[in-house]
């Protein structure tokens, strides 16, 4: 119990491991660079809550050949696991992302503005292997439009656009288009309601 009164007591600012060029790093978080990055707002990775004790170990690798690029101020709590592959773009506006991400882009990703994506989401830009006699691609960019909302353990594949003021409910499979204003859920995720706005 004493640990975990000391734990309890952390202090943020303390926590802190890195902080340059608009970029915060916390501490359990490692960040390898190879590629290229634009960083125009403030990139925050493996943030934790405010009063939580502990943080998760994380990583953001941008390989050689790949780019990140940060237009607004964009938090990702502690646990992130993000990889950004050669040719690859990862485009980040303003929001969070809670804890135990899971980012693979293969070719582009793009999250807009005033975004909340839950805890342990997967947003998969490939499938990484080719399935014989298939006509779609295996690889194909996805899209996060402004003001959408992904709920608790929702996974995102290729080729997915979700429209602004979405709403992806939790444990939702987003395989196809989200049009603007609409709640999905389900596996696959299917609209459930239209209209919808959320605040």
């Amino acid at each position: 119990m004493r640990g975990l009164r000391r734990l309890a007591r952390v202090n943020l600012p303390a926590t802190v491991r890195h902080r340059r060029q608009g970029v915060t790093v916390y501490r359990s978080t490692t960040v390898r660079i190879d590629g290229s990055k634009q960083i125009r707002g403030q990139l925050q990775l493996g943030a934790q809550w405010a009063g939580s004790p502990f943080f998760s170990p994380g990583h953001l690798l941008v390989v050689d050949g790949g780019h990140l690029e940060v237009t607004g101020d964009f938090r990702i709590f502690t646990g992130l696991r993000v990889v950004v592959d050669r040719g690859a773009v990862l485009r980040l506006g303003s929001g969070y992302i809670n804890h135990d991400v899971r980012i693979s882009c293969f070719s582009s990703i793009t999250i807009g503005d005033d975004v909340a994506i839950s805890e342990e989401v997967t947003i998969r830009d490939s499938d990484n292997h080719e399935v014989v006699g298939r006509q779609s691609p295996s690889t194909a960019p996805i899209v996060i439009g402004d003001h959408v909302w992904i709920g608790l353990r929702s996974t995102i594949l290729k080729g997915v656009t979700i429209g602004s003021g979405s709403i992806v409910a939790a444990g939702s499979v987003v395989t196809k288009d989200v049009p603007p204003n609409t709640l999905v859920a389900g596996v696959p995720a299917l609209p459930r309601r239209s209209d919808v706005h959320w605040t």
